[in-house]
């Protein structure tokens, strides 16, 4: 088995003769960060000194890692974080800005391309599978709860649920509502009474009891009115027209 290519830690020597921060620094203290990046690049966490494990290297670690300066101080590393060549992250790592801005890049730009070369993959290879082999039987998928329904959907649930306000008649709330407010709510129970006793008389069903209502239920309310001079319930009304408008002896 082929041993995997090490990615090899780009050098960019321009930034490194101009960077002001480092040309002020003596060349020990110079040399001793480039170990650093090294370490950096090496590192599990690329651009940042970590253990092999993940956890945050110390001051004192970096020190004991990479060593001491010409002089045997070991001040240096306090020298780098104060001229602004590295940096130290809330969890107290040192990384190096460029090297993890860097990666960062690199590894949007792998996964664009990653997902770039599945969806080219699955338009070139995936309709050849699909018509020589016979697709798997699936798994059935996890069953899980349906999402809640939000305070605007509830509403309008609750807008559109119907009640029975009588054996054989359901309205939803606005429909009652609406009949109450054009015809008094004594004629709307009068007018539900009728229909309701129409329809356990003949087994008849509507596609909406409110515009039967508002149809030949109204007009055959009003016209008892008129014949009697008083409200009658009706116990078998004779329709005169359609379901939904006037008249209903079609209906029959």
């Amino acid at each position: 088995m082929a041993k995997k290519q090490e990615i090899p830690m780009p050098f960019f020597t321009g930034d490194w003769i101009r960077c002001p921060e480092l040309r002020v620094l003596p060349p020990d203290v110079r040399g001793l960060w480039m170990d650093m990046l090294c370490y950096m690049w090496e590192s599990v966490e690329r651009g940042v000194m970590v253990m092999p494990n993940g956890q945050p290297c110390t001051k004192e670690d970096v020190v004991r890692i990479i060593g001491t300066d010409s002089s045997g101080s070991t001040d240096w590393l306090n020298v780098l974080i104060e001229n602004k060549v590295c940096e130290v992250r809330e969890d107290g790592a040192i990384y190096s800005r460029r090297m993890v801005k860097d990666n960062l890049i690199s590894e949007k730009r792998r996964l664009a391309g990653k997902k770039g070369g599945e969806s080219t993959k699955a338009k070139v290879f995936i309709p050849k599978a699909e018509a020589a082999l016979p697709t798997p039987q699936q798994q059935p998928d996890e069953v899980t709860d349906p999402p809640q329904l939000t305070p605007e959907q509830q509403e309008k649930v609750e807008k559109a649920k119907k009640y029975k306000y009588a054996e054989y008649v359901t309205l939803t709330r606005d429909e009652y509502t609406k009949l109450c407010v054009e015809y008094t709510e004594e004629s709307a129970k009068e007018m539900i009474d009728m229909l309701n006793n129409y329809k356990g008389a003949k087994g008849k069903k509507y596609k909406s009891d409110y515009f039967t209502i508002r149809g030949w239920v109204k007009d055959k309310y009003y016209e008892n009115l008129q014949k009697n001079g008083y409200r009658l319930k009706m116990q078998n009304p004779e329709p005169s027209g359609s379901t939904e408008g006037t008249g209903f002896r079609d209906t029959l």
